[in-house]
């Protein structure tokens, strides 16, 4: 008799199983909608085919992958109509603006959080909540020539081997500078105890230090008309051993061989150099029809691992997952690159940001060819920027 009734338990859990595999989770509401549009690049569209085949099963929902052009524009315009996607794809600093437009909804990605980067967790996060769920991030590191610098160099190494670092032609660029100036604790805002950036910039904490620096040593290391092509130049003749950069620099040098090693900045200040992340990631619109399963599809279904490691196969972006960078154990560019980005700080997405970069490069530049002294321009500096903060 004990047989039996496990026998009819068994069956009983099939059939539970069975049905819940056509009507999605027990507890999940009834769906408002039989499609969803979610909006994505033709890589995206490819990677996440299966997913979408996974959801139609599971829910009876189509997913229909959209590939638009211009999904920040679009996506704002269309908020007006409401006939815009359920699902948008898109970089982590889109959300200032898109939560100021009131067109995101907060999503809570629970355990999966655990599944990924910390940093590219933290990078949608908003005033303390959470819209989006990530799936690749870019940051910066140190190229090397593996020849001169077969091991992770000291900033002195570098000094010796020579660096390259395009200030676009000089235009400046504060975005690569700044994993210099973090090692002098200077960050460009200040947080609050929840960790959420502040209007406050926090470029006084070391920044005369780093002004210091671009005035002295900064001055000769740096070629004030360097520019991308003279760095790849640089790099290819050898007369730069090392060049501060992205992964978007595999498309010039050939980062898969072991001609080149991919290294963390080293400290010039004596504290950690920290680069800017980017993440890239999935937003749930406010104006979707059906909230509730927009947020699945992209929490259960975009998020877990085995979505993750389609989208790295078929992008080769860098994964934001755990699991996804664990599948790509041999791909030298993305285990490079991920390690150095491993205390990387997400590029603030708050509205301040847009007051920040015109006066950061421009200063930095009259710093390094000695047409400003560093503690009046970086005083100056902190001055201009914050007056542009508070109009």
């Amino acid at each position: 008799m004990l047989t039996l009734k496990k026998k009819h338990f068994s069956l009983a859990a099939l059939t539970l199983a069975s049905l819940l595999a056509l009507t999605g989770c027990a507890g999940d509401p009834a769906p408002k909608v039989d499609q969803l549009t979610v909006w994505v690049d033709e890589l995206e569209a490819k990677a996440l085919e299966g997913a979408a085949k996974e959801f139609k099963t599971d829910t009876g929902i189509t997913v229909n992958l959209v590939v638009n052009q211009d999904p920040r524009g679009n996506f704002l315009s269309s908020s007006t109509t409401r006939e815009g996607p359920d699902v948008v794809a898109g970089a982590h600093d889109w959300i200032g603006d898109l939560v100021a437009n009131k067109v995101i909804e907060p999503i809570d990605i629970g355990g999966r959080a655990g599944e990924f980067q910390s940093n590219a967790v933290d990078a949608f996060k908003y005033d303390g909540k959470t819209y989006g769920m990530p799936s690749n991030v870019q940051s910066l590191a140190l190229i090397c020539n593996a020849k001169k610098v077969p091991n992770q160099p000291s900033w002195d190494d570098v000094k010796k081997v020579g660096l390259a670092l395009s200030l676009n032609d000089g235009g400046g660029d504060p975005y690569h500078l700044y994993t210099i100036q973090t090692s002098f604790g200077s960050h460009v805002f200040k947080k609050d105890g929840n960790g959420n950036f502040k209007p406050a910039l926090d470029f006084e904490n070391g920044g005369l230090d780093f002004a210091n620096w671009l005035a002295g040593e900064g001055s000769k290391i740096l070629d004030a008309t360097s520019t991308w092509n003279s760095s790849v130049t640089a790099m290819q003749s050898g007369t730069k051993g090392c060049w501060i950069t992205g992964p978007w620099v595999s498309g010039v040098l050939d980062l898969n061989t072991d001609e080149y090693n991919i290294y963390k900045v080293p400290s010039v200040g004596g504290k950690d150099s920290i680069s800017f992340l980017s993440a890239r990631g999935f937003y749930v619109s406010a104006h979707s029809k059906d909230i509730f399963y927009a947020r699945k599809f992209v929490v259960d279904y975009i998020g877990k691992a085995e979505t993750q490691k389609e989208i790295f196969n078929v992008s080769g972006r860098i994964p934001a997952n755990k699991s996804a960078l664990d599948a790509a154990k041999d791909d030298r560019v993305v285990q490079g690159f991920s390690k150095a980005s491993q205390n990387a700080e997400p590029l603030p997405a708050i509205p301040a940001m847009a007051s920040v970069w015109a006066s950061w490069g421009a200063t930095e530049m009259a710093i390094i060819t000695g047409k400003a002294k560093p503690q009046e321009a970086w005083t100056k500096m902190i001055a201009d920027i914050e007056a542009a903060i508070a109009n």
